[in-house]
């Protein structure tokens, strides 16, 4: 797209808000990148209040790495994607909330890892990073399937895995399974009984359980039989939800998220047959919803 004279002197912020960190990029009208920033998570389901803050720290350190003003946060047309808006309910509750920007635009995190992942174009994604979420888009229009969470949903997810190996650990320690360097380990690094697990557990979040992700493949490299049943099940869960997408009219899905690179050798080769790399991230497809729509919208508005 040739740059009108309004849009050279705008500068436009791309937020991807996911679980874990909120990563913001910051361009111009011309679409050059001048900063970037980096603040806590970002899902509105862990509260509205946190999830803006942490959009609004990522914005000013966006600012800082481009050496502006932190006071020019107020004349940046946003996007963002965070994680949550799957759910009307976030959704009704972000339309009302107030925000520091020119503009805000929010869709869900899948939304925008979508556009950035195909610069725009149709085509599907499946985000396997804490949580995990397929998303189809087509003709302007998007549909998620999966990403209810890790009680119900977010099959081939960082959490979905952490929480097979401690279920994996927890079995063994009790005689139920055979033990492994894996369960042994886990069990000592969360108090060393099922009891110290099962306290552990009520608090912890998604993350938490993400965390585990690192030990579990470097296990699995090891060939420790319980690593590795974990991630080849973490693999199948990834390549059933890469399938449904083809089924829905997807023309190619890019695998996306923290888990992308480490399990994607682990899939069957009919489903990295339908993989295609990514264009760009969720930043980049928030920064193109963002000059979207202040093209969109004339100049913008406080929304």
């Amino acid at each position: 797209m040739v740059d009108t004279p309004r849009e050279t002197d705008i500068a436009f912020l791309g937020v991807d808000g996911g679980g874990t960190a909120c990563r913001a990029r910051l361009a111009d009208g011309r679409g050059q990148v001048l900063g970037e920033g980096l603040a806590g998570a970002a899902n509105t389901t862990i509260g509205l209040e946190a999830a803006f803050q942490a959009i609004t720290d990522a914005a000013r350190a966006a600012l800082a790495d481009a050496g502006w003003d932190p006071a020019l946060i107020s004349t940046l047309h946003v996007g963002a994607g965070l994680a949550g808006l799957s759910l009307s309910r976030e959704r009704r509750r972000v339309e009302t909330a107030k925000h520091p920007f020119a503009s805000l635009l929010c869709e869900s995190d899948a939304h925008v890892a979508c556009l950035g992942a195909h610069g725009g174009r149709d085509g599907a994604i499946l985000i396997a990073g804490t949580g995990s979420c397929g998303y189809l888009l087509t003709n302007g229009r998007g549909r998620s399937i999966g990403g209810w969470g890790p009680v119900i949903s977010d099959q081939g997810s960082g959490a979905r895995l952490g929480m097979a190996a401690v279920r994996a650990a927890v079995a063994a320690h009790d005689g139920i399974r055979e033990a492994s360097t894996l369960s042994t380990d886990i069990m000592a690094e969360l108090g060393g009984d099922p009891e110290a697990v099962y306290l552990w557990s009520e608090q912890a979040l998604p993350r938490d359980w993400a965390a585990l992700v690192p030990r579990v493949f470097a296990r699995a490299t090891d060939d420790d039989p319980v690593a590795v049943a974990v991630v080849q099940a973490t693999a199948a869960e990834i390549g059933e939800t890469v399938e449904a997408l083809m089924r829905l009219g997807a023309p190619a899905v890019a695998l996306v998220g923290g888990l992308a690179e480490a399990i994607t050798p682990w899939l069957a080769p009919g489903c990295r047959a339908h993989l295609v790399p990514a264009a760009g991230d969720g930043t980049d497809g928030a920064l193109l919803m963002a000059r979207q729509h202040y093209l969109n919208q004339g100049r913008g508005s406080n929304e």
